[in-house]
């Protein structure tokens, strides 16, 4: 019983401290970009790129002055694919709500490079065949982590610039697995 009681005292005195502390945040942005995206499919002869769409707005709240910050904010992103099998070709995506927990290294004011998961869930998913019909994607997981890799900087005083990888490995969705895909993001800048 103290054992709890002094967990919790210790969560809420942690808690009002940090409440209490002055939040220092920089790169308040909007972000807009397009990467490129594959997936791989079970049984298909070549998985192939396709051009995916991201947006949303993004924010780094600083730890002090050491030099990290926590990348968050809230993005959708989309997560194409296209693969030819033997006897048709598949072609979709499958979008979510991104909310990235990215640690960044910031090496001055505008610039840095981030590394982190994001926790995403499932908005809809679409695919079409070769022969002009829809498909389903059936078993696609409502929620999952992509790991993210990136460079952030700021070119003007209210533009810049996001490069990032990104990877999730194991399954998408029921044949469906290693989504990869490598963009970049325009930022409109805020402060």
């Amino acid at each position: 019983m103290f054992k709890k009681l002094f967990t919790a005292a210790t969560v809420i005195f942690s808690m009002v401290s940090v409440a209490q502390a002055e939040v220092a945040y920089s790169m308040p942005a909007l972000e807009v970009g397009f990467k490129l995206n594959t997936m791989d499919l079970d049984g298909a002869t070549s998985n192939k790129q396709s051009q995916a769409f991201q947006g949303g707005g993004s924010i780094v709240f600083d730890f002090g002055d050491s030099g990290f910050g926590l990348k968050t904010g809230l993005m959708y992103s989309e997560r194409t694919f296209k693969n030819e099998a033997l006897l048709s070709n598949l072609e979709g995506k499958i979008t979510y709500f991104d909310v990235p927990l990215h640690l960044m290294f910031k090496f001055e004011d505008y610039a840095g490079i981030f590394l982190g998961p994001s926790f995403s869930t499932k908005l809809g998913d679409e695919c079409t065949t070769s022969f002009g019909g829809g498909c389903s994607v059936p078993g696609v997981k409502s929620t999952i982590m992509p790991l993210t890799f990136g460079a952030q900087f700021k070119m003007a005083a209210n533009f810049g610039l996001s490069l990032f990888f990104e990877t999730i490995s194991g399954k998408v969705a029921d044949n469906l697995e290693s989504s990869r895909g490598v963009g970049a993001n325009l930022l409109f800048v805020f402060d």
